[in-house]
């Protein structure tokens, strides 16, 4: 009985990728022929990336080729034959979802010969209709970016960044909530906000794609746009960076006053300057990539931890109340002295605990002077 409910469970989880792993990688197709405009079949292609990665195949009867699932990047395609001289195409830029034609010619000749194909158009994918923007890794260094990639989607044409109360990202001025958000083939959208559910570092992101119009039926459940990224992948030579973000109170400008009601009189009004907060954000990270098997296998790895200590400190001053400290992101100790007012001039006082800070030291530059009120008689 266990073994059939595990055979069971195992095969559901066969059937069930397919369905969640949406696309993750481009396609390169095309015929090679010869000088005279005839298909050359049994030719040997070859397409190798920027990093190195290449990958074979031969064309069939009719000179036709195709790399059906091939991860984003800059592509060289080469065509070789005995008796030809190899021909070759460079810059072919792959990115998600897109399906692109690239057609070879070979010419008699010997082989130590190469036939350099090149073209001024840009390649085009003719095969489908949808309205696709893809942000690929070169640019995402080359552009204003947040540290999510959610920050890169506004690059896109008709995307913009929501302020109204449902936030989120509207394209083409749909709804925030009517988008899919897709991460290395996995639909991660927020099932209660319909905005994205995952956090993605830019600096682990190889491409982002807005989807607008036009996309095929396995995105149904979007009525806005798709947002698909794709994380980094290691290549056949080892890399890796090494970097920080900074930010903090040092950098920013000095505090504004702020009005506010007088604490010892709510018939008056007061500006005070607050102090400023020391605090400030370090997120050191690193990436690193390789093979582990050369055009086989590969892996990459990132870390980016994110530090940000808090320190404030607290006095202020009211009737009744002496002074409040508050540690570094701990727990707020606040003490109330109460004077008595009675003849017997006893004094009495009380300490809690809270974990919210409260005012911050003032300076005051009013243009009221509160009226001085007698002290009462606390009730314990």
């Amino acid at each position: 009985m266990r073994l059939r409910n595990l055979v069971a469970f195992a095969i559901a989880v066969l059937v069930a990728l397919p369905l969640v792993a949406q696309e993750q990688t481009g396609a390169i197709q095309g015929v090679v022929k010869d000088s005279q405009g005839g298909s050359v079949p049994g030719a040997t292609v070859e397409v190798t990336s920027s990093g190195g990665r290449t990958l074979t195949a031969t064309t069939d009867a009719t000179g036709t080729y195709r790399f059906p699932a091939l991860p984003g990047g800059t592509y060289t395609v080469t065509a070789k034959l005995t008796g030809f001289s190899p021909g070759r195409v460079d810059n072919v830029v792959v990115t998600l979802g897109k399906l692109l034609t690239v057609n070879v010619s070979l010419k008699l000749g010997a082989m130590t010969e190469t036939v350099e194909v090149t073209g001024e158009a840009p390649l085009i994918d003719v095969k489908q209709s949808a309205r696709a923007t893809s942000i690929r890794d070169e640019a995402l260094n080359q552009m204003p970016k947040g540290r999510d990639y959610t920050s890169l989607v506004t690059q896109a044409p008709g995307v913009n960044q929501e302020t109204s109360k449902f936030g989120g990202i509207s394209i083409d001025g749909a709804a925030p909530g009517e988008n899919v958000y897709i991460v290395d083939g996995a639909e991660t959208t927020n099932l209660q906000s319909g905005i994205s559910g995952k956090t993605v570092i830019t600096d682990f992101v190889d491409e982002v794609q807005v989807k607008s119009s036009g996309y095929a039926a396995e995105f149904g459940g979007a009525t806005g746009g798709v947002i698909s990224t794709v994380t980094r992948s290691g290549t056949n030579t080892f890399r890796g960076d090494l970097f920080t973000y900074y930010s903090g109170s040092s950098l920013n400008g000095d505090p504004r006053p702020s009005l506010r009601l007088v604490p010892s009189n709510s018939n008056a009004a007061e500006y005070v300057t607050y102090a400023k907060d020391k605090e400030h954000t370090i997120e050191p990270g690193l990436t690193l990539g390789g093979p582990i098997k050369k055009d086989k296998a590969w892996f990459f790895l990132g870390y980016n931890p994110s530090f940000n200590p808090l320190d404030r400190t607290v006095t202020s001053r009211a009737d009744g109340l002496a002074s409040r400290r508050c540690p570094s992101a701990g727990l707020l100790e606040i003490t109330c002295a109460c004077a008595d007012a009675g003849p017997a001039g006893r004094s009495s006082s009380a300490t809690a605990e809270s974990s919210v800070a409260t005012t911050t030291p003032a300076r005051r530059t009013g243009f009221t002077t509160p009226a001085p009120r007698a002290a009462r008689r606390p009730r314990w």
